[in-house]
């Protein structure tokens, strides 16, 4: 087996980005936020908005507070309310569930497809059929996660939501950067969220997040949602009910700063999952990507039938990972009443799913010893099955 690397590796780097920047760049634009003063969505996060969109190829973007303020923010836009049937991922972070319970609505938990890990469209089309048969629920949106940063398939996700009646939330919250069929996330579905804590692909100093929409309608509600429904003509009349979900400018500063290596950091993190896909021993699943896609990378996800085994083997070894999501959101306690459908995609890959070291700044050095212990692992496991 490779020797172990000279220095620690990382499951995920949220601090190198600062030298390759170089830290006297954020410094001057926190300077420069001291002096204004414009401490709450000031100027750092109106250019962000521009550029975000611009970025992606949607006509409007309004940063946020965090992820799940983006995905509730986008709800409220669409007036979500009790008695409305939310279809959400169960093999996810808890988020994109969260934020149509928050909103009174019914979380309807769809099953994974078991190679993209990613909402199966099957089982959507069977879910939302339950759903009219019983007759309680108004159908009012789909939210497919992009797991681990690779697109949903979201030409039969929004052709079946459209369909219905329903629109599409994306949530892009770890997929900031992907690429479907031509189109960045952002400007893949009805509307997008996406989140920039320091572990996500486009990662800030903390919390933040964004919403993305085509539509001026749409961008406006969001904005007086994030402002406590706050009316655009007279501040002091709060017009729909909302909450505070602004992004900081120290929050906005960091990002203008990482958008800048974004796409060279992209490429450090595909090539990194190449090295992946070629090298490890096929004893271990892997997560697949659709044709004409790109995945973000936000994780490399692996599935392995040993995976509480090969996971305490690999931090033996140096090797950091971390088993995503060990609980599928429906068996959870604050939504154990929502657990009426199964969902055996999602138990499978709770048992089975291992994320293993992914940033840009991994070095070969790094990925020779990853890749061999992981196939030492692999073989040994060949060998007493032979």
């Amino acid at each position: 087996m490779t020797n172990k690397p000279s220095k620690p590796i990382m499951l995920f780097d949220c601090k190198t980005s600062q030298n390759v920047i170089g830290r006297d760049k954020f410094l001057k634009a926190f300077e420069k936020i001291l002096d204004h003063g414009a401490y709450c969505q000031g100027p750092e996060t109106k250019e962000l908005d521009e550029k975000l969109a611009q970025y992606c190829g949607s006509k409007f973007c309004s940063t946020c507070g965090s992820g799940t303020d983006a995905l509730t923010l986008a709800l409220m836009a669409w007036n979500v309310k009790p008695g409305d049937a939310v279809f959400v991922s169960s093999f996810t972070f808890v988020a994109s569930a969260e934020a149509p319970v928050l909103l009174g609505a019914t979380p309807i938990f769809v099953d994974s497809d078991p190679n993209t890990f990613n909402m199966d469209p099957k089982d959507l089309q069977r879910a939302i059929d339950e759903v009219k048969k019983e007759g309680k629920l108004h159908l009012k949106a789909v939210i497919p996660v992009d797991i681990f940063g690779s697109p949903c398939d979201y030409d039969e996700i929004i052709k079946i939501a459209h369909d219905n009646g329903m629109k599409v939330l994306a949530d892009s919250c770890q997929a900031f950067g992907s690429v479907y069929k031509g189109k960045r996330a952002g400007n893949i579905a009805d509307m997008t969220a996406t989140s920039f804590y320091p572990t996500k692909p486009l990662g800030g100093f903390g919390d933040g997040g964004a919403t993305f929409s085509n539509t001026n309608e749409e961008n406006e509600l969001v904005k007086s949602c994030r402002v406590h429904g706050m009316s655009p003509e007279d501040h002091y009349d709060n017009v729909r009910l909302g909450m505070t979900g602004r992004m900081n400018s120290f929050q906005g500063a960091v990002l203008l700063q990482k958008l800048t290596i974004l796409d060279q950091e992209l490429k450090d993190r595909f090539r990194v999952a190449s090295r992946y896909d070629n090298e490890l021993d096929s004893y271990f699943g892997k997560q697949k990507i659709l044709d004409n896609c790109k995945s973000a990378y936000a994780l490399y996800t692996v599935t392995c039938n040993d995976r509480d085994e090969l996971m305490a083997y690999l931090k033996e070894n140096g090797i950091p990972c971390g088993a995503y999501y060990p609980r599928p959101v429906n068996t959870q306690t604050a939504y154990a009443k929502w657990n009426t459908r199964n969902v055996p995609v999602c138990e499978k890959l709770s048992k089975t799913a291992l994320s293993i070291p992914m940033t840009p700044y991994l070095d070969n050095e790094d990925l020779d010893y990853i890749i061999n212990t992981m196939n030492a692992f692999a073989a040994k496991k060949n060998s007493k099955a032979a």
